[in-house]
């Protein structure tokens, strides 16, 4: 789907068709559907495209994307103890599953520069296995200014916005990443190129993390989001190995900021992608007793800054992104010992193809520390992929030491509290 350019369905150019006679034969080296109208064809994905776009604005792409992993954790604590003091069991796994599956539609509609997108995920991994993820319609004013509505990702990350199908150096975003961004939710959005090779994404949503949440859940203030980054060498490309295989150095430089109001308990949610805000010990912050015995948090602002820079070249692939998190205007059912607390992280990683766009070895480290804990990963492993020079199927096997992992997420395989062996490998197909 999901330069980056900005998570947004691909720009539908209008393409030159062979005219054929409606009895013309059709040889199996033909691609194209011979309609009155439209044609179909195979375009990183199914795709019907109009003859004439003008007369009849209307294309369709259908696409699907697969993952489809193993897990195993080894503890080296049974337990651990949250904030509030709740003893919590940390538990081994061993299991087999689909953390995303996505079935997506996209393309023109209506008008020449109107897009639409449809992205229905599936997994087995939360108690909603089948649910809408992101939908929007689109009207590209010009390559500076795209207007959107629907659902997206809040844009709080540069990692949070590459794809988790991309090639990312680990199985899934880093520890620190999930501890910190922002999810998905309903708004406006506007992203676009104003100067070459610099890109801008800014967003205002119900919430930094309302995903499924009915409206007399939200609040009555909004999110606010925005993100930026500038490619000065040349396009960067998806994902941070550089399976592009860069002859000339590409270097990503952004910065990403994000301030949320009122959040309230609304981080519980167990909808897609949904990542609960915590504390740097990992208890989420509406635990009751979190902050003080026998209060539980009702209220609290969220501001959330991040700088991103990445490197690629002849295979080399290098990245890092920090974080920083303020907990403001804290409010409970009682009183509180603190009116705000801070958070502050990152992760630094990076890749070598030592079989050129084939096969590249990576390592990485990922860090969170505030007033509560502190917790860190060490990882490492291998993608293979297995179209030279394309991220549509590849082979992932990752290795990573957690110590006291503040974040839990249940696509990525963190739970809160481990200390332990995450060991992850999976097959990621895109078509």
């Amino acid at each position: 789907m999901e330069a980056i350019p900005p998570p947004q369905p691909e720009a539908w150019e209008a393409e030159p068709f062979a005219s054929l006679a409606p009895d013309a034969a059709i040889t199996g080296s033909d691609r194209s559907w011979v309609g009155s109208r439209f044609h179909a064809d195979y375009d990183n994905g199914f795709v019907i495209r109009p003859d004439n776009p003008r007369e009849t604005p209307f294309s369709l792409k259908i696409r699907n994307q697969n993952m489809f992993r193993y897990d195993a954790f080894a503890g080296s604590e049974p337990s651990w103890t949250d904030s509030a003091g709740n003893v919590l069991p940390i538990n081994n796994s061993s299991y087999f599953g689909i953390p995303r599956g996505r079935l997506i539609f996209s393309g023109d509609c209506l008008l020449p520069k109107l897009s639409y997108l449809l992205n229905i995920d599936y997994n087995s991994v939360t108690d909603q296995p089948i649910g809408f993820r992101a939908y929007w319609l689109s009207y590209r004013f010009s390559e500076a200014f795209e207007l959107s509505v629907g659902q997206s990702k809040v844009p709080g990350s540069r990692e949070w916005l590459e794809s988790a199908f991309a090639p990312l150096q680990s199985a899934d975003r880093t520890m620190a990443t999930t501890f910190f961004r922002p999810s998905l939710s309903q708004g406006v959005w506007i992203t676009g190129e104003p100067v070459d090779d610099l890109h801008y994404h800014a967003m205002v949503a119900n919430g930094f993390n309302t995903l499924n949440l009915q409206p007399e859940s939200l609040n009555s203030r909004f999110a606010w989001s925005g993100s930026t980054w500038w490619e000065p060498w040349g396009d960067f490309g998806t994902g941070y190995s550089d399976l592009q295989n860069h002859r000339v150095a590409a270097i990503r430089l952004g910065g990403s900021y994000t301030y949320a109001l009122g959040s309230g308990s609304q981080s519980a949610s167990d909808a897609v992608e949904n990542s609960p805000v915590r504390l740097s010990d990992g208890t989420i912050l509406t635990t009751p007793g979190a902050i003080a015995p026998g209060v539980t948090l009702t209220s609290y602002d969220i501001s959330l800054a991040a700088v991103d820079l990445a490197w690629k070249y002849r295979g080399l692939g290098l990245s890092s992104e920090i974080y920083f998190q303020d907990l403001l205007r804290l409010q409970g059912t009682g009183p509180l010992p603190i009116a705000s607390t801070s958070a502050f992280g990152g992760f630094i990683k990076g890749g070598y193809f030592v079989v050129p766009q084939e096969t590249e070895i990576y390592a990485r480290s990922s860090y969170v520390t505030g007033a509560y804990g502190s917790g860190y990963e060490l990882g490492g492993g291998f993608h293979h992929f297995f179209l030279p020079g394309k991220d549509n199927l590849f082979f992932t096997l990752d290795a990573a030491w957690l110590d006291n992992s503040p974040a839990g997420q249940n696509r990525t395989g963190f739970v809160a509290g481990q200390t332990g062996l995450l060991i992850r490998a999976q097959i990621v197909a895109a078509y």
